[in-house]
């Protein structure tokens, strides 16, 4: 997959012919993925036009704004589905500000001969453009809204799903499993003083599940291990005000600080809460344990 950045209305030039799917595509759920694999079908390159930073962080005045997938991590899933170029647009005041044909026209400049838009997608000043207007200017697909499971597939409701805790029905809707992607960064180390050493994770921008402990399978150095994460502030002790991602990690006895990591999330075990003494963090951190070895010997070694 060939990556084109676009700055400032600046790009390398594209000789082949390209049938673009065109929008945010964060979570790259199953919805984005009828998207993609509808732009394969039409003969010319296929290809993905997305933007960066996020437009929230411009229209809706959201500096920090949290992400499923950040644009590294959505760039390998569109590299695993086969996409021949990854378009991305740099979002700035000047990009806002573009009325809906010198939108178009930049398109054309891209060598974007067709395109696939979900049935909602706006585009320009003011969000004046929409799919009637690039139906008229190129070979267009429009794709309906995805209903899956009686619901429809959005970024936001597969962002409410994770912030329920609820990571079983957000992998459903996203196809694969949720994944944080980060490097081990030195933390406090109090977990090792009561038999339950974490690695701390810097996750950067991505969008956090809710609060509490969870099953997951871990990546380092190319290699899976079981164990399970903490999401949270630490009410117990060594509380922080900052959301931490912890994670002990099962049958691994090394110094791993400053890998880069990758945590699928599988299953919830429960909140995260505040306990009257170590000692009795210390027991349920043992449940916790026992209920995820229990829910590894029912699965197979999978991301």
């Amino acid at each position: 997959m060939k990556i084109i950045n676009v700055k400032g209305m600046q790009h390398e030039v594209i000789l082949e012919p390209l049938c673009a799917a065109i929008g945010n595509f964060d979570g790259v759920h199953l919805g984005h993925q009828k998207l993609i694999e509808e732009c394969k079908r039409h003969g010319y390159k296929s290809a993905v036009l997305t933007f960066y930073p996020h437009p929230s962080v411009f229209l809706k005045k959201i500096p920090d704004y949290k992400l499923i997938t950040p644009m590294e991590h959505k760039a390998d899933i569109f590299s695993r589905m086969g996409i021949d170029y990854l378009i991305i647009i740099e979002f700035n005041e000047d990009v806002a500000r573009l009325s809906k044909e010198e939108f178009i026209l930049w398109m054309k400049n891209l060598n974007i001969k067709s395109c696939v838009c979900g049935y909602d997608f706006t585009f320009g000043r003011k969000a004046e453009g929409t799919i009637l207007d690039l139906s008229k200017e190129f070979e267009f697909y429009e794709v309906k809204k995805f209903i899956f499971e009686d619901v429809r597939v959005s970024s936001t409701y597969t962002r409410e799903l994770l912030s329920l805790g609820d990571v079983e029905k957000a992998n459903r809707l996203l196809g694969r499993v949720f994944s944080i992607r980060g490097e081990i960064i030195y933390g406090s180390q109090k977990g090792r003083l009561i038999g339950f050493p974490t690695a701390n994770i810097e996750y950067k921008n991505y969008y956090l599940p809710g609060n509490g402990v969870y099953f997951v399978t871990i990546m380092i150095q190319q290699k899976f291990y079981y164990g399970m994460c903490n999401i949270g502030n630490n009410p117990t002790f060594n509380f922080s005000l900052k959301k931490r991602m912890e994670v002990n990690v099962f049958s691994l006895d090394e110094d791993i600080y400053g890998e880069n990591i990758e945590v699928f999330f599988h299953k919830k075990i429960r909140d995260e809460i505040a306990f009257a003494s170590k000692n009795e963090l210390v027991e349920q951190l043992k449940k916790d344990r026992e209920k995820c070895y229990f829910l590894s010997s029912n699965m197979n070694f999978t991301k």
